[in-house]
């Protein structure tokens, strides 16, 4: 990735900017190239982009609220064109590598990827359950995930 997003990621949870690494590596085999606007965010910035919402296409969370403040969420864009295509291909990609996007939030947000859950929760995406990490105060939480949970959930959704 170009030094300006790398310089946003240098300032998120390590396990996002590798994710979003490994994104951009995949969208860029496939012939789209993204770069992040906007990583970690204080919360004055997100006081001052909350304060100037009704000038932004795009939803903006109240200050305290938003996975910016927390450095869990980025927002990227195409460096080429914005076809809803190549959204969506940007999309699975994040999705692929455990984000949720904000695509498919309820007032989309396609820029935007964050951790499920700042990196803890259990995330289960049809064939896979996956167990991501959660850091905190006291050290390093794991969650454990048992096979016979994702059979139970395969056999349920069948």
């Amino acid at each position: 990735m170009e030094r300006a997003s790398e310089s946003l990621l240098s300032g998120v949870n390590p396990e996002l900017a590798r994710r979003v690494r490994n994104m951009a590596a995949a969208l860029s085999a496939r012939g789209i190239e993204i770069k992040v606007t906007s990583g970690k965010r204080s919360t004055e910035r997100q006081a001052a982009l909350y304060a100037n919402r009704a000038n932004n296409p795009l939803p903006v969370a109240r200050p305290g609220t938003s996975k910016h403040e927390q450095g869990l969420a980025v927002d990227v864009v195409p460096t080429g064109a914005r076809t809803s295509s190549v959204w969506a291909a940007i999309g699975e990609e994040g999705e692929r590598e455990g984000l949720r996007w904000g695509g498919r939030f309820s007032k989309r947000d396609p820029p935007h990827f964050e951790l499920l859950g700042g990196g803890g929760e259990l995330v289960i995406d049809d064939s896979k359950v996956i167990a991501q990490t959660k850091e905190q105060a006291g050290g390093v939480q794991v969650i454990a995930v048992f096979c016979i949970a994702a059979l139970v959930i395969r056999l349920l959704r069948s």
